[in-house]
């Protein structure tokens, strides 16, 4: 297989996957912040709330923010959409280089065909992105240290790395996978000679310090601290474990890759099994996680697959095998993935969930100041309205107090709770379609309340006796 043909194909799976309709409520708060960063503001305070406007932000992915912004100020909607391809293009082909150092070209592209699925459900343009294509090349300079048998390559890791902290958190997981696999070499020395493997263990203490080169020095760790402690007020999704069906195509690919690992367990070296088992078991803690997994492991999958060949299969039977697997374990079938495709505004704006029609309603009848929001509105509201009105909250849950968030669930169960916790606002966004306890959903009640616009996306209500009263449909 040619590169020529890798690129086409990566190319087209990278396509499909980014020029598609998607919900998204946390694209428009990172768009708000790269718009910040763009004009030389970057954010150390909850700027966009006015509950908690001083709270201290200990970390944000300012630089993928800011890159975002500028990809839609260069093309709007398609052009943050030709982002997200450039970069889930970029994960693949570093995942096919970094298996290309130990296996041939079709056993790389074959544990692809099957890894793009597992990439699928995650490919939404949010900074985590950027974490797949940054694991995969350190998963790649690995190959090169163990082809060269010298640490040289993982010094690269260390730029790598000070660059990924300004993207995204996650370069927590490359320290993590340089740590795992040098320290593991260092005990049981199979793929890189021990003082060699001394070598790689200071690369990568060098690379923990370069998580600490950007803007918000510590305050990244405490950031990873403060997002795990979310899930204790709020059962956040990408911090559960990956359900079935839905996430069927990472579940075959662990079990595929843990089957050929053990297929040969004296060829099985101890930092390939740490790796494995460490990720896997990420992966199934948290469906963030799940292309991680297939970032650090595709190498040593992609390798068993060609030694199956000295067992009497045909690779060419192993290849269909995978791409058939692929398409059957896809979480969209297929079909449906093409037939979706889309470009610009109806697919990254669905206006089922996001009203133009409500903000230009908001804009005209001259609403501002704090707005009660349901919670996937806050960062839609910040984009389209800041700095004329203020939001009550968002899903940056790290930009409020803990306490914020509790007392927003009780006041959803009591009406005379609820109307203590709105005082300070006369009047309201509320999400039509994703109505939960932080909503506001039927705690507007017509006594108090008018709606002044309603569509499929958003219901808008005033105070009667508020500053906007008068407003009308």
């Amino acid at each position: 297989m040619t590169r020529a043909a890798v690129l086409v194909l990566a190319s087209a799976a990278a396509a499909i996957l980014s020029f598609r309709p998607i919900y998204e409520p946390d694209l428009w708060y990172h768009l708000s912040q790269g718009r910040e960063a763009a004009a030389g503001h970057l954010l150390h305070t909850n700027l966009f709330s006015y509950t908690y406007p001083d709270h201290r932000q200990q970390y944000t992915s300012w630089l993928f923010d800011l890159t975002l912004f500028l990809a839609w100020r260069g093309g709007a909607e398609v052009g943050i959409q030709v982002l997200q391809a450039l970069f889930v293009v970029t994960t693949l082909l570093t995942i096919f280089a970094a298996c290309r150092a130990r296996a041939p070209a079709w056993s790389a592209a074959a544990i692809l065909a099957l890894g793009v699925f597992v990439i699928e459900p995650r490919a939404i343009l949010r900074p985590h992105l950027s974490s797949f294509a940054a694991l995969a090349a350190c998963g790649w300079l690995i190959e090169r240290s163990v082809a060269r048998r010298s640490a040289a390559p993982l010094w690269w890791a260390a730029g790598l790395i000070a660059i990924w902290s300004n993207f995204h958190v996650e370069c927590v997981f490359g320290v993590l996978l340089l740590v795992a696999f040098a320290a593991t070499e260092v005990i049981w020395p199979r793929r890189l000679p021990r003082p060699v493997a001394k070598t790689a263990v200071i690369a990568a203490c060098v690379s923990a310090a370069a998580t600490l080169l950007n803007p918000y020095g510590w305050g990244l760790w405490h950031y990873l601290y403060e997002n795990l402690s979310v899930q204790r007020v709020l059962a956040i999704a990408e911090l559960l474990p990956p359900p079935l069906p839905g996430y069927r195509a990472f579940y075959v690919y662990l079990g595929l890759t843990a089957i050929l690992l053990l297929l040969e367990p004296r060829r099985l070296a101890a930092s390939e099994a740490v790796v494995f088992v460490l990720f896997g078991v990420f992966g199934l803690m948290h469906l963030r996680e799940t292309p991680l997994v297939l970032c650090v492991t595709a190498p040593a999958a992609a390798a068993r697959l060609n030694a199956l060949t000295a067992r009497g299969i045909d690779y060419r039977a192993i290849v269909v095998t995978l791409v058939c697997a692929g398409l059957a374990v896809s979480r969209i079938p297929p079909p449906v993935l093409l037939r979706a495709m889309g470009a610009g505004r109806e697919a990254v704006e669905p206006p089922q969930f996001f009203s133009r029609d409500g903000m230009e309603f908001a804009r005209r009848a001259g609403l501002e100041g704090p707005v009660f929001n349901s919670v996937n509105l806050g960062g839609y509201i910040a984009w389209k309205m800041y700095p004329a009105a203020r939001v009550f909250q968002d899903t940056r849950f790290q930009a409020y107090p803990a306490d914020h968030f509790r007392r927003t669930i009780a006041a959803s169960a009591s009406q005379d709770e609820w109307n203590r916790l709105v005082a300070g606002t006369d009047w309201a966004m509320v999400s039509v379609p994703r109505p939960n306890q932080l909503s506001g959903e039927g705690r507007f009640p017509a006594p108090d309340w008018r709606t002044v616009f309603q569509d499929e996306a958003i219901e808008i209500v005033v105070r009667k006796t508020g500053r906007f009263g008068a407003v009308t449909r």
